[in-house]
């Protein structure tokens, strides 16, 4: 059974980082969740630029793609949620405890310390890619490269670089972007796949 993770706003909210964590997700590599009020959190981390019909767009597709993702429930499970007093900790912390969620993608110390409080893992955005890349490394790697070449490459794909190259790349991005392990494991994964 894939790990269960909530997806919180800050993930959702950035296009490349939803990219890679959507990738793997479409790949059944982990299994995503997220709520109402996720969503709603992501949609305030958009760019205030961002047009409403590409927000609704980008919602709708979430919700399509990932139909058994969206965790719902009683307003009152909110109170049971124990030692959490802020709403933002109380809803990710209630969202993690109702998907029995593994783990909860977070870059908010806050919500990290109330998921250490009810034995759920936070994991940064480079934790979770790491952790995907070291549990499932072909499969992961496969996804990533698809969905770089898919979404991230503007030409077509007999143009594209080869796959040591876009991991290169990929490590470039993930040191930016995420942090030193992904980028780390990235790297390594180029390595090898330029010995072969």
């Amino acid at each position: 059974m894939p790990v269960r993770v909530v997806l919180g706003a800050e993930v959702l909210a950035r296009p490349r980082v939803r990219d890679v964590a959507l990738a793997l997700a479409e790949d059944g590599l982990y299994q995503p969740f997220w709520s109402d009020g996720i969503i709603v959190d992501a949609d305030r981390r958009l760019p205030p630029e961002m047009p409403r019909a590409a927000r609704d767009y980008l919602f709708a597709e979430l919700e399509r793609a990932f139909p058994e993702a969206r965790v719902t429930w009683p307003a009152t499970v909110l109170r049971e949620v124990p030692l959490v007093v802020d709403p933002e900790q109380s809803h990710v912390t209630s969202v993690a405890l109702l998907a029995l969620a593994d783990a909860v993608v977070t870059d908010t110390a806050a919500v990290a310390d109330s998921l250490d409080l009810v034995d759920v893992e936070p994991w940064t955005p480079d934790a979770f890619v790491t952790f995907v890349l070291d549990a499932t490394p072909r499969p992961a790697l496969h996804a990533l490269l698809r969905m770089v070449r898919r979404r991230w490459l503007q030409h077509d794909d007999s143009a594209s670089p080869d796959d040591p190259d876009l991991l290169a790349r990929l490590s470039g991005w993930a040191r930016r972007a995420l942090g030193p392990s992904s980028a780390d494991l990235l790297d390594a994964h180029a390595t090898r796949a330029r010995l072969w």
